[in-house]
């Protein structure tokens, strides 16, 4: 998957990764894994006066844990 970021989301999001000793790649799979596990998360579309479109993110309900072992961390390649 390949993903074209605005500079002010990417730099954001290697802000996130760094604080939590992961990856910007190993942060994206928990953020995006944890959008669409958790109970509320949706993404609606609608026209645009002019022809263009509108997406409403609406975020999940609830706080989401991603719990992994110690196997899948080193898989990761979490230290």
């Amino acid at each position: 998957m390949k993903l074209e970021l605005e500079p002010s989301v990417q730099k954001k999001l290697e802000e996130i990764a760094r604080e939590s000793n992961l990856s910007v790649e190993q942060a994206c799979e928990v953020i995006l894994s944890q959008f669409v596990k958790v109970d509320g998360g949706r993404i609606y579309v609608g026209a645009e006066k002019g022809g263009g479109l509108m997406f409403v993110v609406q975020w999940p309900f609830l706080t989401g844990f991603e719990k992994k072992t110690t196997e899948e961390l080193q898989k990761m390649g979490v230290t």
